[in-house]
């Protein structure tokens, strides 16, 4: 059975501070093997193995790996680190977004109904009145059956 490490184990076992480490981790993932460098618990957490050990001396001794490193990382990774943050805050927003629409679309064709602007009354009217010429009257929400019957050209 191979030793295993958690990542301030590791910073102390080869001097590079945990913060570089677990910069190294994010920006050269592609590096650190899973099962060769690091195995994963059932918790999700990361732990170094001796293989990962002495890839973090090398990386150590090739970068010479010191508190400076560590804020330069830290410095160079905010762009990553803010690109994840929009794209999970773009996502929730989406999905909010399209799950709040049709209820929103269906109130406001409501209050467009209910009580319109003038620009409501014309795009209604210019809708109505395509739908009349194109034959698609039958395509038309229920909202709009009363203007049907008013012949579709009267603006009020």
């Amino acid at each position: 059975m191979q030793n295993l490490y958690t990542t301030p184990d590791a910073a102390r076992l080869t001097g590079i501070p945990e913060s570089t480490i677990r910069s190294w981790m994010r920006r050269h993932a592609e590096v650190f093997q899973v099962d060769v460098h690091v195995a994963i618990d059932e918790h999700g957490q990361k732990l170094w193995t001796d293989a990962g050990i002495e890839l973090l001396h090398s990386r150590r001794a090739t970068k010479n790996a010191t508190e400076d490193d560590a804020k330069f990382d830290a410095e160079s990774d905010a762009p990553d680190l803010l690109e994840s943050l929009l794209e999970e805050d773009a996502q929730r927003l989406a999905r909010e977004y399209w799950r709040q629409l049709p209820g929103r679309t269906l109130q406001r064709i409501k209050q467009m109904r209910d009580n319109p602007t003038p620009e409501d009354r014309e795009v209604v009217t210019l809708s109505v009145r395509a739908a009349l010429n194109a034959g698609t009257e039958h395509l038309l929400l229920p909202t709009y059956q009363p203007m049907l019957l008013e012949g579709g050209d009267e603006t009020d």
